[in-house]
């Protein structure tokens, strides 16, 4: 289905206003929401789809995993999450083990990918080389 762009539009301004001191705020956008479906204006369901698809996007740029393939020691962990905060205040951040990348870390902060693993230096030798 297209959404029209009055949809798109409302969706828009329902999202901006959901902000309370640059922070995304779920009861205000859940209020915002409630008013919307008591109003029942016209696209309402592509104006609640555009809506949950734009929060959905915000909340995933201050999501951040920190790879490793062993458990981090405590210092390493809290100079990460520290830089992590310093980029971005509002991250929430989750841990994860992953052996497959062999050594080193991988640390996603929302669609930044920062790659030190030893998986991923390999698959660059492996990886042909164009000139």
């Amino acid at each position: 289905m297209k959404l029209s762009r009055e949809a798109k539009h409302h969706a828009r301004r329902l999202f901006d206003a959901s902000f309370l001191n640059g922070r995304l705020d779920p009861k205000t956008c859940l209020a915002l929401a409630d008013t919307l479906l008591s109003s029942r204006p016209r696209f309402v369901d592509a104006i609640l789809q555009e809506l949950m698809r734009l929060v959905r996007l915000e909340l995933n740029t201050h999501e951040a995993l920190i790879q490793s393939a062993t458990p981090l020691d405590a210092c390493s962990e809290a100079q990460i999450t520290a830089a992590l905060r310093a980029r971005d205040d509002q991250a929430t951040i989750a841990v994860a083990l992953e052996p497959s990348l062999l050594g080193g870390v991988r640390i996603r902060l929302g669609s930044d990918v920062w790659d030190g693993s030893v998986a991923a230096k390999l698959e660059k030798i492996k990886a042909p080389t164009s000139l």
